[in-house]
């Protein structure tokens, strides 16, 4: 069996400031330390279970986070970006399963530092009438490969979502929120254990392939100004002052085209 683990940095433990995920700020390598950590645990409890390879991708801001150096030898890192998959870059090598580590919760929840994919960028996305957090976008990717999810780990906003499209998904919380900037912390050491003991149990008794019949993405930014980019480009239609819409027929088309416009909406329209 083949396994695939996105991991983000933003679920993790102990993880409550954006200076948390910024790689200039002293306060990075701790929160870099705990997320290898959490991810390294995963993966082993997957070889637990049996797995004949695990993936790992790192899945935040620059996507050069984790330390290879503490990950278990038999990992296979896909790290930097640009990802065409982004944090699901690997769902097209053959994988069995689809695990997500330190995953938080979308924009408009409450989560601790809670956003959906870009927080500069994206108000909240809509796919297929679904208020979509990141689970949810990739989980729909996944699902476009018939790839099963079987496991999520993240504070319990982000596991209360992973929930409304997998009930009895099996999981870890790793904090609970107090705030958009704080959470009641659970030890790593502790948060770790947990990881491994239940992806080692889920991972051959548990799964499911989320699939979406409505790919279309209804996307709502903070700033109208950064949709006047978009309009460039011909897939894409501005149906608000802040919202536009992405519906190709194809959900892996219209993933890309979202990514796309995250970052085409970076571009400074006005000096």
């Amino acid at each position: 069996m083949k396994v695939l683990l996105s991991v983000d940095i933003e679920g993790i433990s102990g993880v409550v400031s954006v200076k948390h995920g910024d790689m200039d700020s002293k306060e990075y390598e701790d929160a870099r330390k705990r997320m290898t950590g959490e991810a390294n645990a995963a993966a082993v409890g997957a070889y637990d279970a049996g797995a004949e390879q695990v993936f790992v991708t790192d899945g935040h801001g620059k996507m050069r986070n984790i330390r290879i150096e503490d990950m278990d030898e038999r990992v296979e890192l896909f790290y930097g970006r640009p990802k065409i998959l982004s944090q699901m870059e690997g769902l097209d090598q053959g994988v069995d399963r689809v695990g997500y580590v330190g995953y938080h919760s979308s924009a408009h929840s409450f989560g601790t530092l809670a956003h959906t994919y870009s927080g500069m960028v994206v108000d909240k996305l809509i796919i297929g009438g679904h208020m979509a957090g990141e689970f949810a976008m990739n989980s729909f990717l996944a699902g476009e490969y018939d790839v099963p999810v079987f496991f999520i780990s993240g504070d319990a906003e982000a596991v209360k979502e992973a929930k409304e499209l997998y009930p009895d998904i099996p999981h870890v919380v790793t904090k609970i929120p107090t705030g958009r900037y704080s959470a009641r912390c659970r030890h790593p050491e502790v948060v770790k254990r947990e990881i491994r003991e239940t992806v080692a149990n889920s991972l051959n008794s548990h799964g499911k392939v989320i699939k979406t019949q409505d790919t279309s993405f209804r996307m709502f930014f903070k700033d109208a100004g950064k949709l006047d980019n978009l309009e460039l480009l011909p897939e894409v239609e501005r149906v608000g002052p802040k919202e536009f819409v992405i519906d190709t027929g194809d959900y892996e088309d219209n993933y890309k085209l979202f990514r796309a416009c995250t970052m085409l909406a970076t571009v400074v329209s006005q000096d």
